[in-house]
Protein backbone atom coordinates (compact mmCIF):
# COMPACT_ATOMS: atom_id res chain seq x y z
CA UNK A 1 0.00 0.00 0.00
CA UNK A 2 1.30 3.42 -0.97
CA UNK A 3 0.62 6.75 0.67
CA UNK A 4 -1.14 7.99 -2.47
CA UNK A 5 -2.88 4.89 -3.82
CA UNK A 6 -5.48 5.89 -6.41
CA UNK A 7 -4.74 9.62 -6.29
CA UNK A 8 -4.50 11.59 -9.54
CA UNK A 9 -1.60 14.04 -9.63
CA UNK A 10 -0.61 16.63 -12.24
CA UNK A 11 2.93 18.01 -12.14
CA UNK A 12 3.79 21.03 -14.30
CA UNK A 13 7.28 21.47 -15.72
CA UNK A 14 8.04 17.82 -15.00
CA UNK A 15 10.13 16.82 -18.00
CA UNK A 16 13.30 16.67 -15.91
CA UNK A 17 14.89 17.84 -12.67
CA UNK A 18 12.71 18.53 -9.65
CA UNK A 19 9.44 18.01 -11.51
CA UNK A 20 10.52 14.62 -12.84
CA UNK A 21 11.65 13.61 -9.36
CA UNK A 22 8.27 14.60 -7.90
CA UNK A 23 6.43 12.63 -10.59
CA UNK A 24 8.40 9.45 -9.95
CA UNK A 25 8.15 9.78 -6.17
CA UNK A 26 4.37 10.18 -6.22
CA UNK A 27 4.11 7.26 -8.65
CA UNK A 28 6.18 5.14 -6.27
CA UNK A 29 3.48 5.79 -3.67
CA UNK A 30 0.61 4.69 -5.91
CA UNK A 31 -0.50 7.90 -7.62
CA UNK A 32 -1.44 8.08 -11.28
CA UNK A 33 0.64 10.96 -12.61
CA UNK A 34 0.32 13.40 -15.48
CA UNK A 35 3.53 15.10 -16.55
CA UNK A 36 3.28 18.53 -18.16
CA UNK A 37 5.93 20.43 -20.04
CA UNK A 38 6.09 22.94 -22.87
CA UNK A 39 8.62 20.66 -24.61
CA UNK A 40 7.38 17.40 -26.11
CA UNK A 41 10.37 15.21 -26.90
CA UNK A 42 11.99 11.89 -26.03
CA UNK A 43 12.92 13.14 -22.56
CA UNK A 44 9.29 14.07 -21.83
CA UNK A 45 7.96 10.77 -23.10
CA UNK A 46 10.59 8.82 -21.18
CA UNK A 47 9.52 10.51 -17.94
CA UNK A 48 5.90 9.47 -18.55
CA UNK A 49 7.04 5.94 -19.42
CA UNK A 50 9.00 5.71 -16.17
CA UNK A 51 5.85 6.65 -14.26
CA UNK A 52 3.90 3.90 -16.05
CA UNK A 53 6.64 1.37 -15.30
CA UNK A 54 5.74 1.67 -11.62
CA UNK A 55 2.37 0.04 -12.20
CA UNK A 56 0.36 3.25 -12.27
CA UNK A 57 -0.96 5.39 -15.11
CA UNK A 58 1.54 7.85 -16.54
CA UNK A 59 0.55 10.45 -19.12
CA UNK A 60 2.18 13.42 -20.81
CA UNK A 61 0.37 16.72 -21.42
CA UNK A 62 2.18 19.27 -23.57
CA UNK A 63 1.23 22.89 -22.96
CA UNK A 64 2.26 26.39 -21.94
CA UNK A 65 1.05 26.93 -18.37
CA UNK A 66 1.92 30.64 -18.40
CA UNK A 67 -1.45 31.43 -20.02
CA UNK A 68 -4.98 30.70 -18.83
CA UNK A 69 -5.80 29.07 -22.17
CA UNK A 70 -2.73 26.85 -21.88
CA UNK A 71 -3.53 25.94 -18.28
CA UNK A 72 -7.10 25.00 -19.15
CA UNK A 73 -5.93 22.92 -22.09
CA UNK A 74 -3.48 20.97 -19.91
CA UNK A 75 -5.98 20.36 -17.11
CA UNK A 76 -8.71 19.42 -19.60
CA UNK A 77 -6.32 16.90 -21.14
CA UNK A 78 -5.35 15.54 -17.73
CA UNK A 79 -8.96 15.09 -16.58
CA UNK A 80 -9.89 13.46 -19.88
CA UNK A 81 -7.20 10.85 -19.19
CA UNK A 82 -7.55 10.47 -15.42
CA UNK A 83 -11.17 11.39 -14.65
CA UNK A 84 -10.39 13.85 -11.87
CA UNK A 85 -7.56 15.78 -10.21
CA UNK A 86 -6.54 15.28 -6.58
CA UNK A 87 -3.08 16.85 -6.55
CA UNK A 88 -1.61 19.78 -8.46
CA UNK A 89 2.10 20.57 -8.17
CA UNK A 90 3.01 23.90 -9.77
CA UNK A 91 6.66 23.49 -10.68
CA UNK A 92 7.11 25.00 -14.16
CA UNK A 93 9.89 27.54 -14.63
CA UNK A 94 11.99 28.74 -17.53
CA UNK A 95 15.77 28.28 -17.46
CA UNK A 96 17.11 31.87 -17.54
CA UNK A 97 16.04 32.92 -14.06
CA UNK A 98 18.72 35.50 -13.23
CA UNK A 99 18.94 38.88 -14.94
CA UNK A 100 20.82 42.05 -13.84
CA UNK A 101 18.51 44.83 -12.67
CA UNK A 102 19.12 47.20 -15.57
CA UNK A 103 18.95 44.38 -18.12
CA UNK A 104 15.50 43.37 -16.88
CA UNK A 105 13.05 44.60 -19.49
CA UNK A 106 9.28 44.31 -19.72
CA UNK A 107 9.47 41.15 -21.81
CA UNK A 108 11.61 39.33 -19.22
CA UNK A 109 9.51 40.63 -16.31
CA UNK A 110 6.22 39.60 -17.90
CA UNK A 111 7.57 36.20 -18.85
CA UNK A 112 8.72 35.61 -15.28
CA UNK A 113 5.45 36.70 -13.70
CA UNK A 114 3.27 34.96 -16.28
CA UNK A 115 4.83 31.57 -15.65
CA UNK A 116 5.97 31.75 -12.04
CA UNK A 117 3.11 33.69 -10.45
CA UNK A 118 0.12 34.17 -12.76
CA UNK A 119 0.34 30.63 -14.10
CA UNK A 120 0.55 29.16 -10.61
CA UNK A 121 -2.46 31.23 -9.50
CA UNK A 122 -4.76 30.31 -12.37
CA UNK A 123 -3.60 26.69 -12.41
CA UNK A 124 -4.43 26.44 -8.72
CA UNK A 125 -7.75 28.21 -9.25
CA UNK A 126 -8.81 25.78 -11.97
CA UNK A 127 -7.63 22.73 -10.01
CA UNK A 128 -9.47 23.92 -6.89
CA UNK A 129 -12.70 24.34 -8.89
CA UNK A 130 -12.38 20.75 -10.06
CA UNK A 131 -11.61 19.49 -6.54
CA UNK A 132 -14.65 21.27 -5.14
CA UNK A 133 -16.89 19.89 -7.89
CA UNK A 134 -15.56 16.39 -7.22
CA UNK A 135 -16.28 16.76 -3.51
CA UNK A 136 -13.13 14.87 -2.61
CA UNK A 137 -10.78 17.67 -1.54
CA UNK A 138 -7.19 17.78 -2.68
CA UNK A 139 -3.73 19.25 -2.38
CA UNK A 140 -2.01 22.12 -4.17
CA UNK A 141 1.75 22.60 -3.89
CA UNK A 142 3.66 25.52 -5.38
CA UNK A 143 7.43 25.51 -5.79
CA UNK A 144 8.78 28.73 -4.31
CA UNK A 145 12.48 29.30 -3.56
CA UNK A 146 15.03 30.46 -1.03
CA UNK A 147 15.05 33.62 -3.16
CA UNK A 148 11.67 34.43 -1.59
CA UNK A 149 13.42 34.94 1.76
CA UNK A 150 16.48 37.01 1.00
CA UNK A 151 18.15 38.88 -1.84
CA UNK A 152 21.02 37.95 -4.09
CA UNK A 153 22.34 40.10 -6.91
CA UNK A 154 20.59 39.70 -10.30
CA UNK A 155 17.72 37.57 -8.94
CA UNK A 156 15.20 40.32 -8.13
CA UNK A 157 12.47 39.44 -10.65
CA UNK A 158 12.66 35.74 -9.83
CA UNK A 159 12.66 36.37 -6.08
CA UNK A 160 9.69 38.71 -6.36
CA UNK A 161 7.62 36.04 -8.12
CA UNK A 162 8.64 33.37 -5.65
CA UNK A 163 7.87 35.60 -2.65
CA UNK A 164 4.42 36.20 -4.10
CA UNK A 165 3.73 32.47 -3.98
CA UNK A 166 4.27 32.38 -0.22
CA UNK A 167 1.51 34.95 0.24
CA UNK A 168 -0.65 33.31 -2.40
CA UNK A 169 -0.94 29.95 -0.64
CA UNK A 170 -1.92 31.69 2.59
CA UNK A 171 -4.77 33.29 0.67
CA UNK A 172 -5.76 29.95 -0.83
CA UNK A 173 -5.88 28.39 2.64
CA UNK A 174 -8.45 31.01 3.69
CA UNK A 175 -10.38 31.19 0.42
CA UNK A 176 -10.77 27.40 0.19
CA UNK A 177 -11.76 26.78 3.81
CA UNK A 178 -14.36 24.09 4.24
CA UNK A 179 -13.45 22.25 1.04
CA UNK A 180 -10.70 19.97 2.41
CA UNK A 181 -8.13 21.48 0.04
CA UNK A 182 -4.66 22.26 1.35
CA UNK A 183 -2.35 24.73 -0.41
CA UNK A 184 1.31 25.05 0.49
CA UNK A 185 4.71 26.01 -0.88
CA UNK A 186 8.07 24.34 -0.83
CA UNK A 187 11.13 26.59 -1.05
CA UNK A 188 14.12 24.67 -2.43
CA UNK A 189 17.71 25.68 -2.01
CA UNK A 190 20.47 24.62 -4.40
CA UNK A 191 19.09 21.50 -6.09
CA UNK A 192 20.87 19.57 -8.85
CA UNK A 193 18.73 19.22 -11.98
CA UNK A 194 21.11 16.86 -13.77
CA UNK A 195 19.27 13.94 -15.37
CA UNK A 196 20.35 10.42 -14.39
CA UNK A 197 22.70 8.57 -16.71
CA UNK A 198 20.82 7.48 -19.83
CA UNK A 199 21.95 3.88 -19.36
CA UNK A 200 20.44 3.66 -15.85
CA UNK A 201 17.75 6.33 -15.74
CA UNK A 202 15.07 4.52 -13.73
CA UNK A 203 16.02 6.49 -10.64
CA UNK A 204 14.93 9.81 -9.22
CA UNK A 205 18.25 11.61 -8.82
CA UNK A 206 21.06 12.39 -11.20
CA UNK A 207 24.54 13.54 -10.25
CA UNK A 208 24.73 15.90 -7.24
CA UNK A 209 26.42 19.28 -7.16
CA UNK A 210 30.11 19.37 -6.32
CA UNK A 211 29.96 19.41 -2.52
CA UNK A 212 33.02 21.67 -2.31
CA UNK A 213 30.78 24.56 -3.43
CA UNK A 214 28.88 24.33 -0.15
CA UNK A 215 31.16 23.07 2.60
CA UNK A 216 32.23 26.55 3.70
CA UNK A 217 28.79 28.12 4.14
CA UNK A 218 26.01 25.51 4.15
CA UNK A 219 25.23 23.49 7.30
CA UNK A 220 24.37 20.43 5.20
CA UNK A 221 27.79 20.77 3.50
CA UNK A 222 26.26 19.62 0.22
CA UNK A 223 23.71 20.58 -2.38
CA UNK A 224 20.26 19.03 -2.60
CA UNK A 225 18.70 16.53 -4.99
CA UNK A 226 15.26 16.26 -6.61
CA UNK A 227 14.36 13.53 -4.12
CA UNK A 228 14.76 16.02 -1.27
CA UNK A 229 12.05 18.21 -2.77
CA UNK A 230 9.93 15.26 -3.91
CA UNK A 231 9.82 13.82 -0.39
CA UNK A 232 8.56 17.14 0.94
CA UNK A 233 5.86 17.16 -1.76
CA UNK A 234 4.89 13.62 -0.77
CA UNK A 235 4.51 14.74 2.84
CA UNK A 236 2.26 17.67 1.91
CA UNK A 237 0.08 15.70 -0.51
CA UNK A 238 -0.46 12.63 1.68
CA UNK A 239 -2.18 12.09 5.00
CA UNK A 240 1.16 12.74 6.69
CA UNK A 241 0.78 16.48 5.99
CA UNK A 242 -3.00 16.81 6.10
CA UNK A 243 -2.90 19.43 8.91
CA UNK A 244 -0.42 21.73 7.12
CA UNK A 245 -2.09 24.53 5.17
CA UNK A 246 -1.00 27.95 3.90
CA UNK A 247 2.64 27.34 4.78
CA UNK A 248 6.03 27.30 3.09
CA UNK A 249 8.54 24.58 3.91
CA UNK A 250 12.20 25.38 3.34
CA UNK A 251 14.21 22.49 1.94
CA UNK A 252 17.57 24.20 1.68
CA UNK A 253 20.17 22.41 3.79
CA UNK A 254 20.18 25.32 6.23
CA UNK A 255 20.98 28.00 3.62
CA UNK A 256 18.52 30.56 4.95
CA UNK A 257 19.51 29.82 8.54
CA UNK A 258 23.03 30.96 7.69
CA UNK A 259 21.78 33.99 5.73
CA UNK A 260 24.39 33.13 3.10
CA UNK A 261 23.06 32.70 -0.43
CA UNK A 262 24.78 31.07 -3.38
CA UNK A 263 23.09 30.43 -6.73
Amino acid sequence: MGLLDGKKALITGARKGIGRGIALTLANEGADVGINDIVDDEVSQRAADLVSSRGVKGTFHVGDVSTVAGINSVIDSFIAEHGRIDILVNNAIFPDQARPLFDTDEVFWDRMMDLSLKGYFFGSQRAAKEMIAQGTGGSIVCLSSVHAYTAIEDWTAYGTAKAGLRRMVKGFAIDLKGHNINANCIAPGAISNVLPDSEADDVIDGAPHDASRFTAHLPAAKGGLPSDIANAVLYLTSELGQYVNGETILVDGGMIATKTMQD
